[in-house]
């Protein structure tokens, strides 16, 4: 009887240890995910922005994306130059595997503007897991 009783004791404390050892971890370090802006267009009035994200890392697994603030600076069509800085309307779902990437198309809500041309810079924070699988 001691020996189902300890079984099952070392049963109950495995199974409320295992959430610690699998809980995520945040970052910002862009050298585990990396953002490329692809393209930056209007649509029915709203700022949109598509790019990748790139898990760099083998043996970890990117679990969500946190925040996201983008600053894009335009070019106007007379040369001068103007900002925009904001946070999308949502954020989507973003589950990378080690080395996986992923398309994202962000919508930043209304927007007035013309440019011919544009550069941004991004700064956002997510979630990982270590290992490789889910």
């Amino acid at each position: 009887m001691r020996k189902w009783l300890l079984a099952f004791a070392v049963l109950i404390f495995s199974l409320c240890l295992s959430p610690m050892a699998f809980a995520a971890e945040h970052s910002a370090d862009t050298m585990i995910l990396d953002w490329r802006t692809e393209k930056v267009w209007m649509e029915h009035g709203e700022l949109c922005v598509r790019g990748t994200f790139y898990n760099r890392r083998s043996d970890l697994t990117v679990t969500k994306l946190d925040e996201m603030i983008l600053q894009i600076t335009f070019t106007g069509t007379d040369g001068k130059t103007f900002q925009f800085i904001g946070h999308p309307k949502r954020l989507p779902m973003l589950k990378l595997p080690a080395n996986g990437s992923k398309k994202v198309t962000f919508n930043f809500g209304p927007f007035s503007g013309e440019w011919k041309d544009w550069a941004t810079k991004e700064d956002y924070s997510f979630s990982y897991i270590n290992g490789s699988r889910w």
